[in-house]
């Protein structure tokens, strides 16, 4: 039952003088409960005996035993408060230990293991999966261990005046304690399994498509999906409600089993009153004591009919850490370092899959300080070559290598400080613009405001209420598509980097703001190798090469001037299809 939960209780050690200190305070708080209760019911009894005559009733001294009742409800409410700072601390330390841990088995892994999860699915492991571990300790460890201890406080306390009345009693709370959450478990485990599968696809979804709505908003496609929402929703209630049947259930059964102890104790207890001379005033000490002690009992079925959304959780977890990063990293001091930045690409395949290839045998050189214009249609294996350089996407088959280094035995360190990258899709920090922009790096305001006063984005930025010292809202939004692709852009070439990645960089753009950004790039990479990804036929005289892509290979790789002046290669016919005057410009006189 615990099997998949081992490595989460193993996570409690370093807290558990804490978690410790928890379970005896909830303990003392069960024990002045127990106590309340039992004093409560012997005073009163007590009490009314007293009163029976002039003589008793003078002589009863009810100053001690009212004390005690004062002290029990001081010491439970104490205790009770002590027990919720110390337990919820404990658990949001145990759930800041846990989503480190889960972290630190997710940084490693590549960007593209990641891409197979999706963000929200992963979003949703981070928050709701950890979140639910939180009950394991804090609904279901320890109020069980409480429980357990309070049956043996209940046992003792009766069993101080009548052995065997606090050995029925403790037999059957003990009963009670395992027999009702044992059931609500078995009952529940398929419900609570399913409600937690439905809940992390329902918000999944929802947070995939609160990312796309101004798309489905766009495209009038909202409906359908709020409809599929709302069905989800109504699919994980189904469960809610039937897990809501089966704890209403063993609430009956637990009360059912409560006044069954209840009527035995108060009857084993009437026979000794009558047939051994047993004190009568210890007849509502017992049968309240069974009550103070059920009171942690009653909460149990509900805490074991939510395992299942417990185990369920942890399972999705370890999934994830289970996982092994499919490109590894040498330690800096093991590491072959590279002699200079010239790359070379040597029989590079990718598969994502047995039967589909992204990359197929592709070899090429890039010589260091040259600007590569790679060509190819959407789906033609740039993006994986692109990534592929800089590990985000494993090789199956050949070399790369950087400097004569492979570029499998650079560490992390050392190889992201070969590149500057920008991609299509530009993520911005919760920090400053100034901070997603120099990304920690020592560079002064001036030359931020050069680079974006290249790139088109001065006036954007002279409508910013703090400047560089603004923050972007969520997901960049405060920004066009345009102008979040010019950020990352201006975040790249900033970065002082050999190497300069660039992945459709002006796409989207006006053809006056293309211009602009071809300029500023072409000024900012100046003595540094340029390797840009596009589908674009444009400012094809800007580059020292072009390579052209299509299914996966590489189909020709030349100077601009010589693949124009070839009317047989694929660059001169795309041209003579899409801009017949850029072809001639190149053709002999």
């Amino acid at each position: 039952m615990f099997k998949q939960l081992l490595p989460y209780l193993r996570l409690m050690k370093p807290w558990m003088w804490l978690l410790a200190i928890g379970i005896v305070l909830q303990l003392m708080a069960l024990a002045s409960s127990i106590g309340l209760m039992a004093l409560s019911g012997w005073f009163l009894s007590a009490s009314a005996l007293a009163g029976l005559s002039v003589a008793t009733a003078h002589t009863f001294n009810y100053l001690l035993p009212s004390a005690g009742v004062r002290f029990f409800a001081l010491a439970r409410t104490g205790t009770r408060y002590g027990e919720r700072l110390v337990t919820h601390d404990a658990t949001f330390r145990l759930l800041s230990q846990l989503r480190r841990h889960v972290y630190e088995r997710l940084e490693p892994l590549s960007p593209a293991q990641l891409q197979r999860h999706g963000e929200s699915e992963l979003m949703t492991r981070l928050t709701a999966d950890v979140d639910a571990l939180d009950s394991l300790y804090l609904r279901v460890l320890a109020p069980s261990l409480v429980a357990l201890l309070g049956i043996v406080v209940c046992g003792v306390v009766i069993g101080v005046f009548a052995p065997a009345i606090g050995a029925f009693a403790a037999l059957a709370l003990l009963l009670s304690g395992l027999l009702g959450p044992w059931l609500a478990w078995r009952a529940g485990r398929s419900h609570s399994d399913a409600w937690q599968q439905d809940n992390t696809r329902l918000r999944a979804r929802l947070l995939e498509r609160l990312n796309g709505l101004s798309e489905l908003m766009i495209y009038n496609r909202w409906h359908g999906e709020v409809d599929h929402l709302i069905k989800g929703q109504h699919t994980r209630d189904a469960h809610e409600y039937q897990l809501a049947r089966q704890w209403g259930s063993s609430q009956l059964l637990s009360q059912t089993l409560l006044g069954l102890t209840l009527t035995g104790v108060l009857g084993m207890a009437g026979w000794a009153v009558t047939q051994h001379g047993m004190n009568a005033t210890l007849v509502a000490l017992m049968g309240l004591s069974v009550m103070g002690a059920f009171e942690a009992i009653a909460l149990l079925p509900q805490a074991w009919q939510n395992l299942g959304r417990i185990q369920r959780a942890a399972a999705r977890l370890d999934d994830i850490q289970q996982r092994v990063p499919e490109t590894g990293f040498p330690e800096e001091g093991r590491q072959q370092l590279p002699a200079g930045t010239r790359l070379s690409i040597d029989r590079l395949s990718v598969r994502f899959d047995a039967s589909t290839a992204a990359l197929s045998s592709v070899s090429l050189d890039v010589e260091e300080g040259e600007h590569l214009l790679v060509l190819g249609p959407s789906g033609s294996g740039k993006t994986t070559l692109f990534n592929s350089l800089i590990r985000f996407v494993p090789p199956s088959e050949g070399i790369l290598t950087l400097g004569g280094a492979p570029l499998n035995q650079l560490s992390e360190e050392t190889l992201r400080a070969q590149f500057a990258v920008a991609q299509q899709d530009t993520h911005l920090f919760t920090a400053s613009y100034r901070d997603n922009l120099t990304m920690g790096q020592p560079i002064e305001d001036d030359a931020i405001m050069a680079v974006l006063d290249a790139l088109a984005l001065s006036d954007w930025l002279a409508h910013q209420p703090d400047g560089l010292s603004g923050f972007p809202d969520e997901r960049g939004s405060s920004l066009s598509g345009g102008q979040l692709r010019r950020f990352g852009l201006a975040r790249a070439l900033l970065r002082k980097a050999p190497i300069v990645l660039l992945d459709e960089p002006t796409e989207g753009l006006d053809e006056a703001t293309e211009q602009q950004v071809w300029r500023a790039i072409s000024h900012h990479c100046q003595g540094r190798t340029l390797i840009v990804i596009t589908h674009r036929l444009t400012q094809l005289e800007q580059f020292d090469r072009i390579a052209m892509l299509d299914e996966g290979q590489l189909v020709e790789h030349d100077t601009p001037e010589c693949l124009l002046r070839d009317a047989d290669s694929r660059l001169a016919t795309l041209c003579r299809r899409i801009d017949p005057e850029l072809a001639g410009l190149m053709r002999p006189a």
